[in-house]
């Protein structure tokens, strides 16, 4: 039972590893994301038919914005599912470039990494506790 313990203790310890890195990266990444998108996409997207009028108000203010961006990135990235849910009628093309368009992948895969990594941190923990 502590030989179990301990291996439990050892990989919620080493997941923090992997962690740090995958922080910083989807920071940094996020942030060029967050002043592109926003630029670029605003002028076509953040309007009535595919926000309501209060988000309209509420998505300028900065911790609100992300998600304005994360709802960029995802009809970037999954574009059936975004305009499923939020961007229903969108036809045009979005006036990305590669990059941008990389970089939306890329987060989207750090985000999905880093999520992993916290379910690994989470479950270790509880486990931690359960069998100490």
């Amino acid at each position: 039972m502590q030989n179990a313990l301990e291996l439990i203790n050892t990989i919620g310890v080493y997941s923090v590893i992997p962690a740090v890195p995958l922080i910083v990266l989807s920071v940094a990444v996020g942030l060029v994301l967050h002043n592109t998108l926003a630029s670029r996409l605003d002028p076509i997207l953040f309007k009535e038919p595919y926000f309501h009028q209060k988000e309209l108000r509420i998505y300028v203010v900065w911790p609100l914005t992300w998600l304005k961006t994360m709802a960029y990135i995802l009809l970037v990235t999954c574009p059936k599912m975004a305009k499923w849910k939020r961007f229903k009628g969108f036809k045009e093309a979005l006036p990305l470039a590669w990059f941008l368009v990389a970089l939306c992948y890329i987060e989207l895969m750090l985000l999905v990494l880093l999520m992993l990594v916290a379910i690994v941190m989470i479950t270790t923990g509880a486990l931690s506790v359960l069998l100490s």
